[in-house]
């Protein structure tokens, strides 16, 4: 017997037990993932969409994105200069010059500015300011200088500042009565009852003449004036009343194929009926002009403030050699609302006496027929002493 050994006959082959380990076809299949997986890795990281791709197309994206970002934001500072620029004003909020002397009237459309006072005022195509250097409150002047229609050049309209609803200290669009111990045309808003204000069918105010309720003054607001003021925050009044070429007399009566003019010293456009004075207006710059509703000259009363409104002393009333060609007496570079000739509104007041006129005439005395004062006639009424104003919308 061998020694250390013992019984060794008596051992059988299933007694003993394979090494641990793992057998050669493991290995195989492992090694075959792994390489997959490495593939799959490789792949992944520097394929055509793999992440060192993605991560440099990120980066590229990002400097695209800050390029696109500083181009915005200096296309941003241009339009924000440029703004400034068109408002007048500099980067610290202040004036630097007066864009108003800008404006040349070759502007296709209407042109937002400010006076030299950054107040707005927007000047419509065709027009040019003739007065840069006064401010709102003094009365911006503007003129036409169109070079398309020469029945228009040279007109002048003056800038009223307003808005719909008068918030934020702003002149309020509206109807108002002016009134006055002391002079026969003075009138008050219908009083209903604990401060409210009688209405018409139409929505407006009624406006009685003191110690007349025969009848009542009324006119609703008309829906192109509401929209061109809400956009635009204010409209243009003629400067002067309606002039014409060569004077008129009463054989002028229903003929108004006379070019109707807006400057200084021409002869006034009378003897005209208030539907014609309407369609004297309308014509002048089609789509645009208009003959004066209540709104319109009520509101430039306010806009010139004072006593103007009830005391127009320093227009042509009697005593002053009758009947004057346009531009005799001026308040705010606007002439002659009190004065010189009754001008036809879009006011209506009765079934019977249903035009309205406003300001008074030569052959009477102020204290009776201030500017703010209000008269009826009928629709065929004309005269040497009625004539009529228009106005501007954009």
């Amino acid at each position: 017997m061998v020694k250390g050994v013992k019984n060794i006959k008596n051992v059988r082959m299933g007694d003993y037990q394979s090494p641990a380990g793992i057998t050669l076809i493991a290995l195989v299949v492992t090694i075959i993932v792994l390489l997959i997986l490495a593939g799959i890795a490789i792949s992944l990281t520097v394929g055509n969409n793999g992440l060192f791709t993605r991560a440099k197309n990120a980066a590229n994206t990002w400097r695209e994105a800050e390029a696109n970002e500083a181009s915005e934001m200096q296309s941003f500072a241009n339009t924000y200069d440029e703004t400034l620029k068109n408002l007048g004003l500099d980067g610290n909020g202040g004036n630097n010059k007066n864009p108003l002397k800008e404006i040349t009237g070759e502007e296709r459309t209407n042109t937002e500015t400010t006076d030299k006072n950054g107040n707005r005022v927007v000047v419509p195509a065709g027009f040019k300011v003739i007065n840069p250097d006064q401010t709102v409150e003094e009365g911006i002047v503007i003129e036409d200088v169109s070079a398309n229609n020469n029945d228009t050049v040279g007109n002048q309209f003056v800038w009223i500042p307003c808005s719909l609803d008068g918030e934020n200290n702003t002149l309020k669009y509206d109807r108002y009565a002016f009134t006055r111990d002391d002079w026969s045309g003075r009138q008050s808003f219908v009083l209903v009852s604990n401060g409210e204000y009688e209405k018409d069918a139409d929505g407006s105010y009624k406006i009685q003449k003191v110690n007349n309720t025969s009848g009542y003054y009324h006119e609703a607001l008309p829906e192109d004036e509401r929209i061109s003021i809400q956009k635009y925050g204010g409209y243009y009044l003629g400067r002067y009343e309606v002039g014409t070429d060569s004077s008129r007399n009463e054989s002028s009566e229903g003929n108004i194929i006379a070019t109707a003019r807006i400057k200084e010293n021409l002869p006034v456009y009378n003897w005209i009926t208030r539907d014609e004075a309407k369609t004297i207006a309308e014509r002048m710059y089609t789509g645009k002009s208009k003959l004066c509703s209540s709104y319109a000259w009520d509101t430039a009363l306010q806009f010139i403030e004072g006593t103007y409104a009830v005391n127009s002393e320093g227009g042509n009333y009697s005593g002053n050699g009758g009947l004057k060609n346009t531009g005799y007496h001026a308040v705010k570079n606007i002439y002659d609302m009190g004065g010189n000739v009754f001008e036809w509104t879009t006011e209506t007041y009765d079934s019977v006496f249903r035009c309205v006129q406003r300001g008074g005439y030569y052959n009477i005395v102020a204290l009776y027929y201030p500017a703010g004062s209000r008269d009826y006639g009928s629709t065929i009424s004309s005269g040497s002493n009625i004539g009529m104003r228009g106005t501007l919308y954009m």
